[in-house]
């Protein structure tokens, strides 16, 4: 088995540019236990962002069939639409640090949950596409109660 038959690359890039925010503005705002009003709803928005980062990353075999026919030109939607999300992420990211609005947050949370769910419907990859609606379902609450303080 090769590494490439584990590891998705542009998966693993993608991953990385979602998560590299939340590291970067962690000093400015975070989102803690102690800020959110339901814990359930807190651990069930780590699951689904880790779960899909990991499976962004990585090749389970399992619940996933891959690219449908033709393969080369749903590749190339999908690293486009992709990239697209996660510039309109950045960039949202980029407008909330400088005003804190909730609109902003909002974005985010709807730019980097269309990129995780879109990777998983367009890569057949059903595990992808559950884990994407539970990190948007879990950041959904986490936005709707949070703080001003508090970080999407």
């Amino acid at each position: 088995m090769s590494f490439l038959q584990v590891i998705n690359p542009f998966g693993l890039l993608f991953a990385a540019l979602l998560l590299l925010p939340h590291i970067l503005f962690r000093g400015l705002r975070t989102v803690t236990k102690e800020n959110v009003p339901n814990l359930g709803m807190y651990w069930l928005d780590r699951l689904g962002r880790f779960g899909s980062l990991f499976l962004m990353s990585v090749h389970t075999g399992v619940l996933e069939k891959g690219f449908t026919d033709p393969k080369e030109l749903m590749q190339r939607f999908w690293l486009i639409t992709t990239a697209v999300l996660v510039l309109a992420y950045w960039l949202l990211w980029v407008l909330f640090c400088k005003r804190n609005k909730k609109a902003a947050a909002y974005g985010i949370v709807a730019a980097s949950a269309a990129a995780v769910i879109l990777s998983g419907i367009l890569q057949v990859n059903t595990l992808l596409f559950t884990a994407g609606v539970v990190y948007l379902i879990g950041e959904l609450y986490i936005v709707r109660h949070r703080n001003p303080e508090a970080s999407p």
